[in-house]
């Protein structure tokens, strides 16, 4: 063995209190080295959530449609219906079984809870297969871990068992445990059909309850997230961005979701409501999802209104406090003439929609009033001061990244800005040229700095979430310029186009692709990009699937907003010791009906990418570190084997 250094030295003592002895320490090597053999383990990639948590926990539970693969596979003699039934108990136990016991007779139930029962340990056995059985077991309610353990380790078909098994069955059914045992393998199952979640981005804006998937991924076990563009909006609201406060606040106004603020997170907007009474409500306002009450529409359309006059104002602030965001063409209240009723676009004239502009004074147009001031200061107290999201926005932070390289994988929520010829585009918004990956290293740690870092450093990173919201060279927005004032108050829709940026278009092409995975270290035969973002518009023709499969976009349509124009309600990846699953949703239906009827929303699973052999641990990231760990342990075994570190009491 070679001599080790003081710092080594000092490492394998603090490793040899976890491990406190040889036989420990050759023990947990044992076991890493056979795990190494076990297949990969299951990923799942979900985009664009847009706080739609019951569809997103609908594709959480049935894993993409990976457990319903698993019933066909394991059950098929059953009939659809049989099957489809299976699936619904495995996704809702206890609503699925409430039904059916009201609508079947007490023995005919018994019966049912038997053989579903049965079934159901068939599922969780092939979930559980990938994992080393104490990592399973450590899950297990305490109170039933015995019998959890029998069920999934007693083997029926073996003559001499198969009475004890069958009467262990009968018995759980017969003391009235027959719910119980199958709530736990469905969870069992749900929890270990896949190991990793990744959430490429966008967990914010649209939708009622991103907050609810917030504490859903804080309670997972292994989750990380690529940060979007509406994820960093709200990044900058808690760190203060006033206007990233009105965008938020904005965009839940435009589409009349406002749970997430006021029920989520206990934003006060009663401050709002009595200064926006001063604005008349005009037709771009109104809400994109009307509430019954007409009264009610009026009312957010005024508050809509309002809170967009004070977006346009503190966006004008800062865009003038940094001239090097280069964002002057987006500042447009100046170049209002409420007179003449128009304004100044990219020096063409147009006629406005509205002038109803009460707050603007023509001589200072973005100056706060008195009263706005009060507004804007009560409204950044309630966001930095709300505890709820301050721990959402730590763990977002914490467990999320600009990109993430994983198994030779890509994820990034929008594009690597590029030039026209295919180039990394360079920016000098950081204060240097940056082009790249070194750019979304660099945006990786302003974000880092604008919940972290204190006094100075903290505000200019917090101004900086407002150009990575909207931002020319920000890899989360992708476009030339944001065009919310043109869409409100200009009827031209040619001032509505926000072009994207060239890696769009160039993502089609799978040289490109390969160029992006070499600049990221990534073999290019193996390697793929998953993207979020923009939405894949099946309508016009448009796939998933790019660049000869290297480009994998999966913003298909979770929120509401979008199906009109995707004809999906989104998609979905699972990535497995087999290859990779691209999953193809419909709309959600009513819950109460879904589970009733049996409707699944997963239409379609199908590989993308298909290995000629199935993978194993050791070739994945995973596996590579394991193997590290494994020689740690083995150099650990030696040094108590010389004397060098003594055998721990």
């Amino acid at each position: 063995m070679e001599q080790l250094s003081q710092l080594q030295k000092n490492y394998y003592r603090l490793l040899a209190e976890k491990y406190p002895s040889r036989d420990r320490a050759l023990a947990e090597a044992l076991l890493l080295e056979s795990g190494l053999n076990l297949p990969k383990p299951t990923e799942h990639f979900v985009s664009d959530l847009h706080g739609e948590y019951r569809a997103f926990t609908h594709v959480i539970r049935n894993a993409s449609g990976l457990l319903r693969r698993y019933i066909d596979e394991l059950f098929p003699k059953k009939s659809e219906a049989e099957k489809k039934r299976l699936a619904t108990i495995l996704y809702y136990p206890e609503e699925k079984l409430r039904l059916l016991k009201e609508a079947l007779a007490p023995d005919e139930y018994d019966a049912l809870l038997k053989t579903t029962l049965a079934d159901l340990i068939v599922v969780a056995k092939r979930v559980a297969a990938k994992y080393d059985h104490d990592q399973i077991e450590a899950t297990f309610p305490e109170d039933r871990k015995k019998i959890l353990n029998l069920l999934l380790l007693e083997e029926a078909g073996l003559r001499h068992k198969a009475g004890y098994v069958k009467t262990l069955h009968e018995k759980i059914v017969a003391y009235g445990e027959g719910e119980t045992y199958i709530r736990d393998l469905a969870d069992l199952s749900v929890r270990y059909a896949v190991d990793t979640l990744h959430v490429i981005g966008d967990i914010y804006d649209r939708g009622e309850e991103a907050e609810k998937i917030m504490d859903y991924l804080m309670a997972s076990p292994k989750v990380d997230i690529q940060w979007g563009n509406h994820d960093i909006a709200w990044i900058g609201a808690c760190a203060g961005n006033f206007a990233l406060i009105a965008t938020v606040l904005r965009i839940a106004l435009r589409y009349n979701v406002l749970h997430t603020i006021e029920d989520g997170y206990g934003i006060n907007l009663l401050p709002l409501v009595r200064y926006a009474k001063k604005y008349k409500a005009t037709a771009p306002f109104y809400p994109k999802n009307p509430d019954p009450h007409a009264a009610q529409n009026e009312s957010l359309a005024k508050l809509h209104k309002a809170m967009a006059i004070l977006q346009f104002k503190a966006e004008g602030q800062l865009i003038a406090k940094h001239p090097e965001y280069d964002m002057s063409d987006m500042a447009l209240l100046h170049r209002m003439d409420l007179e003449s009723g128009t304004v100044e676009v990219g020096g063409k004239i147009y006629p406005l929609l509205d002038t109803n502009f009460p707050t603007v004074d023509p001589a200072d147009p973005y100056a706060f009033t008195d009263e706005e001031q009060e507004v804007v200061d009560r409204l950044t107290e309630s966001f930095t001061g709300c505890e709820r999201l301050k721990k959402h926005i730590r763990f977002m932070i914490e467990s999320g990244s600009m990109y993430l390289i994983r198994n030779d994988n890509l994820l990034f929520h929008g594009c690597l800005p590029t030039d026209e010829a295919g180039n990394f585009a360079p920016t000098s918004v950081l204060g240097k040229p940056l082009a790249g990956r070194a750019l979304l290293d660099a945006f990786d740690g302003a974000v880092r700095d604008s919940f972290f870092a204190r006094g100075e450093k903290q505000k200019q990173a917090a101004d900086l979430m407002f150009y990575l919201w909207c931002g020319e060279a920000s890899p989360l927005f992708g476009k030339a310029r944001i065009t919310t004032f043109e869409r409100y108050f200009i009827a031209d829709e040619a001032t509505h186009v926000e072009e994207k940026n060239p890696y769009y278009r160039l993502r089609e092409e799978a040289d490109f692709a390969k160029k992006i995975l070499r600049a990221f270290h990534i073999d290019p035969d193996r390697g793929k990009i998953i993207n979020g973002h923009t939405p894949v518009k099946r309508k016009k023709g448009e796939e998933p699937v790019k660049a000869e499969g290297k480009v994998l976009v999966i913003d298909g349509g979770f929120a509401h907003a979008y199906r009109k124009t995707t004809g999906t309600a989104g998609y979905t990846l699972i990535s497995n010791s087999y290859g990779i699953l691209l999953a193809t949703h419909s709309p959600m239906k009513d819950e109460a009906r879904r589970i009733a009827d049996d409707i699944d929303i997963t239409s379609s699973l199908a590989f993308v990418t298909e290995y000629k052999k199935r993978r194993p641990v050791k070739d994945t990231d995973g596996g590579k570190q394991a193997a590290e760990t494994i020689e740690e342990l083995l150099t650990l075994a030696k040094l108590y084997e010389t004397g060098e570190i003594k055998t721990q009491k």
